[in-house]
């Protein structure tokens, strides 16, 4: 009786390592089409896109009202770009050039899949298993420019199509997301 009870906890065990890894990759827990909307030029839950009508994009944020019904947008000029926003999507366009749309669309909530917070090892692995290789390195002040701060930012930078999909982390944890041609 000692020995078959001693047989199952042994095969209960080897079972819950095999439990604590992965449980298949990554890609098959990832349901969102990354390639899809960086064809788009969007990202997932955001009804901007790339290039859309600066004046069309500005009515929708100011709609966005905060927690006493006053309008949330701000607008403001960083550099040679104006972004607008309503505290978690941000669009930008060339302020010299405002018929050209939007050049950078930002949210700084979860995007294609993943969450505010999720680790850049974690984004690096299933963007690899969907076959994307990234550019990891130090957020420039170029990439953040939409942030009011930024110091000790990296990067994870993929090129989908002729569009640059990058996710920004602070402390390796995700900030930011952001689309760009």
């Amino acid at each position: 009786m000692k020995k078959i009870l001693c047989l199952v906890l042994c095969i209960i065990f080897i079972f819950s390592l095999c439990a604590c890894g992965k449980g298949g990759n990554a890609k098959s827990n990832h349901s969102i089409d990354i390639e899809y909307y960086a064809k788009l030029g969007q990202i997932n839950d955001i009804d901007y896109k790339l290039g859309s009508n600066i004046e069309d994009a500005k009515n929708l944020l100011s709609e966005t009202l905060d927690d006493h019904g006053d309008p949330n947008f701000f607008e403001y000029e960083s550099g040679k770009y104006t972004v607008m926003s309503d505290g978690t999507v941000y669009i930008c366009y060339k302020t010299e050039d405002e018929s050209a749309g939007a050049t950078h669309i930002v949210t700084c909530n979860g995007a294609y899949g993943f969450n505010l917070g999720d680790m850049s090892t974690q984004i690096r692995d299933v963007m690899s298993d969907f076959g994307y290789d990234s550019t990891e390195r130090e957020a420039t002040r170029d990439d953040i420019f939409f942030l009011p701060m930024g110091a000790d930012m990296t990067a994870l930078e993929y090129k989908i199509k002729d569009t640059t999909v990058l996710f920004v982390f602070q402390e390796h944890a995700l900030s930011a997301t952001v689309i760009s041609k």
